[in-house]
């Protein structure tokens, strides 16, 4: 059932694309119409309790249809400015789990990390793929918090994220991991746009990645692209 929008219209921003404020839902409709509902009494999280269950409408988890993974893009043309939330439950470092941690973001000082795992779909963010080395990012972290260092284990909390740069319908929202992220992992960075779904280049280089991985896998390399693409994108 789709979330129904608020009978008073909220601050907006955006000229009108997004709520603005943290006592009403960030999150917008199929139709690229704010929700504009009250934010969630259960916790600290700027998403109406319909989507904080769902997600936000203007994304979309898929799995990369060439090198495994899920990634994710945007449903509609975004903004730049757009902010979503990369949430998850408060924990220590240790009571993640080995999934977890490859998932895990920083949260306030002392405030452990965010874990998205248990929440599946619903934590969008943590399926963003990392740029690779001929492609840009387009989404970071802010320091904007949701929740507090003392709240229990497994409270919701999150942390805001922000576009700096308009993601087209169809396209990759990407999030620089850190070089540190891949060296503790031997994971070798690798691009992850593709016809279906494109991730913008770095200036001066051009699409010639279909090419390149088909040959590739004609030489061995596209079952080693496929377990890098899965651990990285699955972070």
């Amino acid at each position: 059932m789709a979330a129904e929008t608020c009978a008073v219209r909220p601050p907006m921003r955006l000229n009108g694309a997004q709520s603005r404020g943290a006592a009403h839902c960030w999150a917008t409709r199929a139709d690229g119409e704010p929700c504009a509902r009250p934010s969630t009494s259960t916790c600290e999280i700027p998403y109406c309790d319909f989507h904080l269950k769902r997600g936000d409408e203007a994304l979309e988890v898929r799995a990369h249809p060439s090198l495994g993974g899920k990634i994710l893009v945007a449903a509609r043309d975004l903004p730049r400015g757009y902010k979503t939330v990369y949430l998850g439950e408060r924990k220590s470092w240790r009571e993640c789990g080995r999934k977890g941690r490859d998932h895990a973001m920083h949260f306030l000082s002392r405030g452990g990390v965010i874990d998205p795992t248990p929440l599946g779909h619903a934590a969008q963010l943590q399926f963003m793929a990392n740029p690779g080395p001929n492609e840009v990012s387009n989404n970071r972290s802010t320091n904007v918090f949701f929740g507090d260092a003392r709240d229990p284990v497994g409270t919701l909390v999150g942390r805001e994220f922000i576009l700096f740069r308009p993601v087209p319908k169809g396209h990759q929202l990407l999030q620089w991991y850190g070089a540190e992220w891949f060296a503790s992992r031997d994971i070798k960075r690798l691009d992850v746009g593709c016809e279906k779904y494109p991730a913008e280049r770095k200036r001066g280089r051009r699409e010639s990645d279909l090419a390149d991985e088909k040959g590739s896998r004609k030489r061995g390399g596209g079952a080693r692209k496929r377990r890098a693409l899965a651990e990285a994108t699955n972070k």
